[in-house]
């Protein structure tokens, strides 16, 4: 009898974690044909897909999805606000028709939540949610409202939902510590990217539970083997700080009207354009991330249209060698 009960009991344990493994969000994988080889991926956010006037610059929003083509990624993560409005179906026909070019060439896109992609449903979610699941990410993550991307060996994306609870305590934020803490030692960098900015320009209120996301990386960064980077939009500009050896990023350029910003309280980048419509290309090559902001103005000509007015690298840890004084870069 107590054996019976002993395989009852073992029976019933992994139905549970079969069926908590199918509950959970998915991750999803982009594999590289070469991962010693250089590679190269695109964030940004507030594109604001849409022929709504006045609601985003079109010719902007254009000519920034033409480029991110022709630097050919290995994917694109799209921090909130693809479209302008979510209960609008018209407007994810217009981001499929628009970025053709991207789908052309095979490229996955993976877009996180943001506040338009639930504007138009304020008494009831679930027709912006069908939108999004139907028309803008994989088929997999349908039914979720967020999920996790590994781009080759040594890169882990999570992408947030900033109008769900991130709380200690909530669903998605266990989820999102089960996911730093168990990324792995071959991950050498983990992306975090979501809508609403844990670290930015403080003119702007704070929108919901964004800055949690600060609070925990600042306190366990130091003891995690990748390196973070978050990559978040909202404010239409684009921003970038660090906080305890993590690189916040803001890179809301994507088509939205363009927001101006103070650029002060530790904001690295020191841009003198107030309104910067961009994207940002990260290279991986070993142990080396570059990350390069791309910057279009639509009121100059084709030659002098693009510039590049932002660098930066972050290292994975394996990487660093002792300096002169003894810290590491």
């Amino acid at each position: 009898m107590r054996l019976l009960i002993k395989i009852s009991v073992l029976a019933i344990l992994q139905v549970l974690a079969i069926r908590t493994l199918a509950d959970a969000p998915p991750r999803l994988e982009v594999g590289v044909a070469d991962p010693s080889a250089p590679l190269t991926f695109i964030t940004y956010g507030d594109t604001r897909f849409t022929q709504r006037d006045g609601a985003a610059n079109a010719v902007a929003r254009r000519a920034l999805v033409a480029r991110v083509a022709s630097d050919k990624p290995a994917a694109i993560f799209i921090g909130g606000d693809l479209v302008y409005e979510g209960g609008n179906p018209e407007d994810y026909e217009t981001y499929r028709t628009e970025t053709a070019v991207w789908s052309q060439a095979k490229i996955p896109i993976f877009p996180a939540l943001g506040n338009h992609e639930f504007r138009g449903c304020d008494k009831d979610l679930s027709p912006c949610l069908v939108n999004w699941w139907k028309a803008a990410v994989p088929s997999e993550v349908r039914s979720f409202r967020w999920y996790s991307v590994t781009l080759g060996p040594k890169i882990l994306v999570l992408l947030l939902d900033s109008d769900s609870s991130l709380k200690p305590g909530s669903e998605q934020r266990t989820w999102f510590e089960q996911q730093i803490t168990h990324a792995g030692s071959q991950m050498e960098f983990v992306f975090v990217v979501l809508h609403y900015p844990p670290v930015r320009d403080p003119i702007f209120p704070r929108a919901k539970d964004e800055k949690e996301i600060a609070r925990y990386l600042s306190k366990h960064t130091h003891s995690l083997h990748a390196r973070v980077v978050v990559v978040s939009s909202h404010i239409h500009n684009y921003e970038r700080f660090r906080r305890d050896d993590v690189t916040y990023l803001v890179s809301g350029g994507g088509g939205a009207k363009p927001v101006p910003v103070l650029r002060l309280f530790g904001e690295l980048s020191k841009l003198g354009t107030a309104e910067n419509f961009h994207y940002i290309r990260f290279r991986l090559e070993g142990g080396d991330l570059q990350g390069t902001m791309v910057r279009f103005d639509p009121e100059r000509n084709a030659e002098t249209a693009w510039t590049e007015p932002d660098r930066f690298e972050v290292k994975a840890r394996d990487s660093l060698s002792p300096r002169k004084n003894g810290e590491t870069k």
